[in-house]
């Protein structure tokens, strides 16, 4: 259960308000209060003066506690089911109670699933059922969050915006917090929880489960991370994880969830896209498909969200940036290390030796659909770099074989890096795609060295200011009076 709808009139409180003569009920003021500190938030749905309900609420001290307040003298089938969509919940997670059999009837015909009981026959029971045991929230942060979403739905309402045009307006900002553990909670608590946009339901109910899980987060060739999300309207902390298995072909998601909260956002469409569209296997139902939008620009990506770092830790945390060089390094280094490093994908070369890896817009290469059909690094992990690089302690750069090889530029102006193979087997295989999509950019020696110097400036300003950067140089030897590679 996740949310009470409360009729007023001899449900609330004894009496009727139009009659002018209603006593309070303390355990109901009381029960209340007690859900909202479980994470159960309350409604009200009544047929009364709105104006009045309000004050006489707030002399109880209570109407602070109550979101989506729908007072008026409207049908209550259907305006039980508009508190439910604003709210982003499902029938099945909601419990009406009212005292007029027909008002139950109506609201059960129109929200299938809804649990609803006159109050006579629930609210002795309901503190003590397990239905209500909610999750401990003594800070009301979940009551928070919904009257977060009141005042964006009041906003909404009285916007003559189209959808699309009023997302545009709410500044949607999303930001990725790899470190999971801290999280940790909070993520098996989404995975449980969540129904509508968990798009695995990969539920994690025992010992044995958590621990599998704890294995996969540490495991090789697993990648996790945990979405926040804020817009002008407040911030609604952490809403979204997902775990990605990767492999050579295409990566898969075991764990893909987001909570209702930002239902309507397109967050979730949005991450998918990021994450290069991976397999997944859609555990139905869930409430919205990941192709609902055709161009999502109304999401900003920020960098690393707070407490993604390592303070405390007894290692370092380390950043390998660079070629197969640093492979021979890596398995002396620190446990606590991340590495982007030459990698092969489909019998060639994924290369993070590439300034435009460092340098490259975040934004265009989000777009860029070209890159994902070469072996390329990609927009997550250009993101996750840039985390990364805000909170580690050493790094690790080997830029240097940014001399050698063939730079291309996509249509859309991303530059990429390949090897001189790379780009021939590609050319081979797919040619009239390939002059489609790419042309060979010339690029002098001089033109390189800058721009593997741009890079390694662009880390030195981003990186902590006490972190230390070690620029790995190539072995050189003379030939015929000039130095060569």
């Amino acid at each position: 259960m996740k949310l009470v709808i409360w009729d007023l009139d001899e449900t609330f409180w004894q009496g009727t308000l139009e009659e002018g003569g209603i006593t309070a009920i303390p355990g109901n003021v009381s029960l209340v209060k007690e859900l909202a500190g479980r994470g159960i938030v309350s409604s009200i749905c009544s047929k009364n003066d709105h104006e009045r309900s309000k004050a006489k609420l707030t002399e109880l001290e209570i109407w602070d506690y109550f979101v989506f307040p729908a007072i008026s003298f409207s049908p209550k089938g259907k305006t039980v089911k508009d508190i439910i969509e604003t709210a982003a919940l499902r029938p099945g997670n909601v419990l009406f109670i009212d005292d007029n059999n027909l008002n139950l009837e109506e609201v059960k015909f129109f929200n299938p699933g809804i649990m609803a009981a006159h109050p006579s026959d629930v609210l002795h029971l309901l503190s003590a059922h397990p239905n209500a045991a909610g999750n401990p929230d003594q800070e009301l942060k979940r009551l928070q969050q919904y009257r977060l979403l009141q005042r964006k739905a009041e906003q909404r309402a009285a916007s003559s915006l189209s959808n699309e045009e009023f997302l545009r307006a709410s500044g949607i900002r999303i930001s990725l917090d790899y470190d999971v553990e801290a999280n940790f909670e909070r993520v098996v608590e989404l995975i449980n929880r969540s129904n509508q946009l968990n798009y695995t339901k990969q539920r994690l109910e025992t010992r044995e489960q958590i621990e599998e899980f704890r294995h996969m987060l540490n495991g090789f060739g697993y990648h996790a991370g945990c979405v926040r999300a804020a817009d002008n309207y407040g911030d609604y902390g952490l809403i979204g994880f997902y775990l990605l298995k990767r492999r050579a072909r295409k990566s898969r998601l075991i764990h893909f969830v987001f909570s209702c909260r930002t239902m309507h956002m397109g967050i979730e469409q949005y991450v998918y896209e990021m994450l290069e569209c991976p397999d997944l296997n859609i555990a139905q139902p869930v409430s919205y498909g990941l192709d609902t939008h055709s161009n999502i620009d109304w999401i900003a990506l920020e960098g690393a969200a707070e407490g993604d770092s390592t303070g405390g830790q007894a290692e370092p945390r380390l950043l390998l940036l660079g070629g197969c060089d640093l492979l021979q390094l890596a398995s002396y280094c620190s446990r606590n290390r991340i590495e982007f490093v030459n990698k092969a994908e489909r019998k060639m070369m994924v290369r993070y030796d590439d300034p435009s890896f460092v340098l490259g817009d975040r934004e265009a290469i989000r777009r860029c659909r070209a890159i994902r059909k070469i072996p390329c690094w990609t927009h997550e992990d250009a993101v996750q770099f840039d985390a990364a690089l805000a909170s580690s302690d050493v790094l690790l750069i080997s830029l240097w074989p940014g001399m050698n090889g063939q730079y291309l530029q996509a249509a859309d102006g991303v530059r990429v890096r390949v090897s001189n193979i790379a780009k021939d087997k590609i050319e081979k295989q797919r040619p009239d795609w390939f002059r489609r999509n790419f042309r060979v950019l010339e690029v002098s020696d001089e033109e390189k060295k800058d721009l593997i110097v741009q890079s390694l400036e662009s880390i030195s300003d981003r990186a902590p200011k006490k972190a230390k950067i070690f620029a790995l140089s190539c072995c050189t030897l003379w030939v015929d009076e000039e130095i060569k590679l």
